[in-house]
């Protein structure tokens, strides 16, 4: 779950390694005066800096690519601080509820994360690079844990999805469910950057005589194109010129050559699936866990919110 697996990640940092991409308010002051206080524990710029910048730390270690790092950081540099607040009330209150967790369930964990490296030693060379020693891991896994704990015992093990509701969903919402046409293709592209025009469209023309003479695509393919092979697409994601031709090829059939801005393809249809209405037993459990989804979001939402009113908790 989205909100589950942010908590996740925000339980398993707080060290002060600051990444290129931390927001401004981590990048412009030196300050550290107190931006909020929550229960008798007060956090300052200082704590959220080093939460934002261990978010990408452990994301780091954790080998996650630099495009996951830049999209799940874009949450955080937004709501950094509420998040760091709700962080600290559940994992209060599971350490009010006393929940432990056995350090062999640790290890496993961090045998799994060490298992995503050619080496040990690679994986300390990444750990030592962010900041932080295997105690710190250790630390944050427990402490992600304890959270994930709490929140199926509060918030998912009371959540339940009927499947009527499941049914309901489907009626109301066919809509979603319509599939698009979809042909698959054979292709081959000659392309104006490397060729002139007029020899484009005539290796066009000759790529085009040959798959119709039934010659192995793959040899045409070889020898006359510039591009991989188009295969399989879905109405709507084409430009018209290409899609008015290609969803209008009967199976097997060889198009004319269709000439683009950069240059010119000839298509041959080796599959083709016409759009329909997917059966609720295609679906089914896609719209279940969108139901669940929500439903873990919104309960969610309500818990942290009592949370929320039975702590103190002031923004400055």
């Amino acid at each position: 779950m989205r909100i589950l697996l942010a908590i996740v990640f925000l339980l398993m940092t707080s060290m002060a390694f600051a990444p290129a991409f931390a927001p401004a308010y981590a990048q412009s002051t030196h300050t550290d005066g107190i931006i909020a206080v929550v229960n008798d524990d007060v956090i300052t710029l200082k704590d959220l800096r080093q939460y934002v910048a261990g978010i990408a730390s452990q994301l780091k270690v954790e080998n996650k690519s630099p495009e996951e790092i830049q999209q799940i950081m874009g949450d955080y540099e937004q709501k950094g601080l509420d998040k760091l607040i709700d962080d600290k009330l559940i994992l209060a209150a599971a350490n009010d509820k006393g929940i432990e967790v056995r350090g062999e369930i640790v290890d496993k964990q961090i045998k799994e994360i060490k298992g995503r490296y050619p080496s040990e030693e690679e994986f300390l060379n990444v750990l030592n690079a962010q900041g932080m020693t295997v105690s710190d891991l250790q630390q944050k896994l427990t402490d992600q844990l304890k959270v994930k704990y709490e929140v199926d015992m509060e918030v998912r093990d009371k959540i339940f999805v009927n499947p009527q509701d499941v049914t309901d969903y489907y009626n109301k919402h066919k809509g979603q469910f319509n599939r698009k046409p979809m042909v698959n293709l054979e292709s081959i592209f000659v392309s104006f950057d490397k060729h002139s025009k007029q020899e484009a469209r005539s290796l066009a023309d000759e790529a085009r005589s040959r798959m119709l003479a039934g010659e192995d695509f793959n040899k045409v393919f070889k020898k006359y194109s510039d591009s991989s092979s188009v295969g399989e697409v879905e109405q709507g994601q084409m430009v018209d010129a290409i899609e008015n031709v290609v969803f209008n090829l009967a199976l097997e059939e060889v198009s004319a050559p269709v000439e683009v801005e950069n240059g010119v393809y000839v298509f041959k249809a080796i599959g083709i699936s016409p759009g329909k209405l997917q059966a609720l037993s295609e679906v089914k459990d896609q719209i279940y866990a969108k139901l669940l989804d929500d439903q873990f979001q919104a309960k969610f939402k309500e818990w942290i919110d009592k949370l929320r009113q039975k702590a103190y908790v002031e923004i400055k």
